[in-house]
């Protein structure tokens, strides 16, 4: 794929959403791909993953002080 290719491919992906009906799922995929074809484009644009990781579905549970005062 050269980089013309690649460039058209990501404007296709802006188009796409900015579509308000898309599901979260459809768009995170779309956020990825994004970002790996950035990436081919442009080895700096790619950030660093988080350290932080959730299960799809998970919410946070507030910790629950045990101390004794």
């Amino acid at each position: 794929m050269n980089r013309d290719a690649i460039q058209t491919e990501l404007l296709e992906i802006e188009a796409i959403l900015a579509d308000d009906g898309l599901t979260d799922e459809d768009r995170a995929a779309l956020h990825g791909a994004q970002q790996t074809l950035r990436n081919v484009l442009d080895p700096e644009t790619w950030h660093p993953a988080s350290q932080t990781f959730y299960r799809l579905g998970a919410r946070p549970i507030k910790a629950v002080s045990t101390s004794v005062n």
